[in-house]
């Protein structure tokens, strides 16, 4: 996967090991999300009653992509803020910066939360809410990792190991 350099990036940042894996992580969510919301316009795009086996095979499979999807996001923006923001503090991030990402990451818990109560129940799932969801979510997650790699990548830089490992 190509690395999508950030606001800013300096080729010299972004040969970094910390700032590349970094990268392909955060590439890793909007990959998936937009793979997600695909196979659900394809989903709704298919047969109307959304009842017939075919249709709640991919239901099922919306649910499973879904809720490991958004456990992965909660667990890594959890790493985030315990681990790794405290340790760039120390590097000069702006506290400012982080009071931001942490309320980004509030609001973007609770669009997950969103997502996962429409998708908890296959008998119950409403393919056009999922979808909505799903892209109030991608919006709130785009927006936020290129704030984030902005303001974190240059910082990551500066260590040779993961911050709070």
């Amino acid at each position: 996967m190509a690395i999508i350099p950030y606001t800013g990036a300096t080729s010299e940042q972004l040969q970094h090991p910390l700032v590349r894996e970094f990268l392909g992580v955060h590439n890793m969510f909007r990959q998936e999300l937009a793979n997600i919301l695909n196979f659900t316009e394809q989903l709704l795009a298919g047969e109307e009653a959304l009842s017939g086996p075919e249709t709640q095979a991919r239901m099922q499979m919306l649910i499973r992509a879904g809720s490991q999807y958004t456990q992965y996001l909660h667990f890594h923006h959890h790493g985030e803020s315990s681990m790794m923001f405290p340790k760039l503090a120390e590097e000069g991030l702006e506290a400012g910066v982080i009071a931001r990402l942490e309320r980004e990451h509030d609001e973007i818990a609770g669009l997950i939360d969103k997502f996962s109560e429409a998708i908890r129940n296959l008998a119950t799932v409403e393919p056009e809410v999922v979808n909505t969801d799903l892209r109030r979510l991608s919006e709130a997650l785009q927006a936020h990792l290129a704030y984030e790699e902005t303001h974190v990548c240059p910082l990551l830089t500066r260590f040779a190991s993961w911050p709070g490992h």
